[in-house]
């Protein structure tokens, strides 16, 4: 820990508190000497920005007691460092962190889990390491036991664990030891349904009996279910603070920002694309279906056309061609094929634009972005690009006005109140 950075722990109703906070990993040696050779010279050098690379820049935050705090930001933004730096894992280059009360990281899965040891005795080490007596923990052991789930293999040593298991034996220690603040990375990411489940319904007990509780996540929706507030973190800065909608918001608006969107640009250079090349994806435009004019956005249930502009370097008379939908969150939204039946027809001999017309888009308002990915028919990859083309979807008022959870999808629908007892009855009844 250097002379600038220290974790505290004490009495008030602020469980952590994060003041002013840098962390730069690797030898400061060359950061050092240019900040020194600058004061020779009689530079300013007040700004730590300018001595980087830095993980974490400039941060400041607190939680209270009883609150459950989302860090949403992609991977590589910081998360798991500031995560670190709170359990006292690593160090702080600069600045202050006031932690209050007992705290369990599960920062990964098999932090503090001895591989060679049984998960019973796993559960004892845990415990031993959170402060608790040997008596202590044999009266947890049954309930975490039950939660966990494991069976006969919670007497079986845990290299013989898969990950899952691991995250089923480290989270149960987590949720059932009485901490006062937990620390959760991904590990809700890992493990079947209905075990996710059940930690999310935990997690809620713990946050309404007053367990500090925070939650990171590269994915954005999963603070909608867990949190009150959330932070939201970019490039080692925290970017956005406020609810969790105000957090999804700043998230898709800093996210329209991909350099490797090629929308009405040449597209990416041969050495950051995959593919043997027979072909290239030029240029990605979107038009509207009626007057042909190119757009960039378009209103949920609208009808669009995109043209795809190829490049040919040799024939190819088959192959598959597909635009990959794929929404802020990472998640695939849908796959646009084109049929079996048409690739033949679609033969390329020279440069060609292919058309693509879609109708009826049902997705909620949002940033989306396409890949496009073309290959050979039971061959190899010709061309892929990711986030090769983004475009906006607006809302309609019929949209907005059910849009108070989110989703992916728009289903259309018409409520109306029927007479008690008409569940069982058919439609003309």
């Amino acid at each position: 820990m250097s002379r600038n950075a220290s974790i505290t722990k004490g009495n008030s109703d602020c469980a952590i508190a994060v003041t002013e906070v840098w962390k730069r990993y690797g030898m400061p040696l060359r950061p050092y000497l240019r900040r020194q050779f600058d004061r020779l010279r009689g530079r300013d050098v007040s700004d730590r920005a300018a001595y980087g690379p830095w993980a974490l820049s400039d941060i400041s935050f607190e939680v209270k007691k009883g609150e459950s705090l989302g860090i949403v930001g992609k991977n590589g933004a910081g998360k798991s460092t500031l995560l670190k730096l709170i359990a006292g894992v690593s160090p702080a280059t600069y600045g202050r962190l006031h932690v209050s009360g007992r705290l369990f990281p599960m920062i990964e899965l098999a932090a503090g889990i001895h591989r060679d040891l049984t998960g019973r005795e796993n559960i004892k080490l845990l415990g031993a390491i959170m402060g608790f007596t040997s008596r202590q923990m044999e009266e947890k052991i049954p309930v975490v036991e039950d939660f966990a789930d494991l069976g006969q293999w919670l007497d079986k040593p845990v290299w013989q664990y898969s990950s899952g298991m691991q995250a089923r034996l480290g989270f149960s220690v987590a949720v059932n030891v009485d901490a006062d603040i937990l620390l959760i990375d991904e590990v809700l990411s890992v493990g079947d349904v209905n075990f996710q489940k059940k930690c999310l319904n935990r997690m809620d007990e713990l946050s309404n009996s007053g367990v500090t509780i925070i939650f990171v996540t590269h994915n954005p929706y999963s603070i909608e279910r867990l949190c009150e507030r959330a932070i939201y973190i970019h490039d080692g800065r925290i970017a956005a603070t406020g609810t969790p909608d105000d957090i999804l918001n700043a998230y898709f608006l800093r996210s329209m920002d991909k350099s490797t969107v090629i929308a009405g640009k040449d597209v990416l250079s041969a050495d950051l694309r995959e593919g043997t090349g027979a072909f290239r994806v030029t240029r990605i435009t979107m038009h509207d279906v009626v007057s042909g004019d190119v757009i960039t956005g378009f209103s949920t249930g609208d009808s669009v056309e995109f043209r795809i502009a190829l490049s040919v370097s040799e024939p190819v008379k088959s192959y598959r061609f597909s635009l990959r939908v794929v929404d802020p969150a990472s998640t695939v939204v849908s796959y646009i094929d084109v049929p079996m039946s048409a690739r033949s027809a679609l033969g390329l001999q020279g440069d060609a634009v292919l058309q693509c017309r879609i109708d009826n888009i049902n997705l909620l308002p949002g940033q989306y972005w396409i890949d496009a990915v073309a290959r050979e028919v039971s061959g190899p990859v010709i061309d892929s690009v990711s986030y090769a083309y983004t475009f906006n979807i607006h809302g309609n008022l019929q949209v907005v006005d059910q849009m108070e959870n989110r989703g992916i999808v728009h289903l259309p629908a018409n409520w109306k109140l029927l007479a008690a007892g008409s569940a069982n009855r058919g439609p003309g009844a």
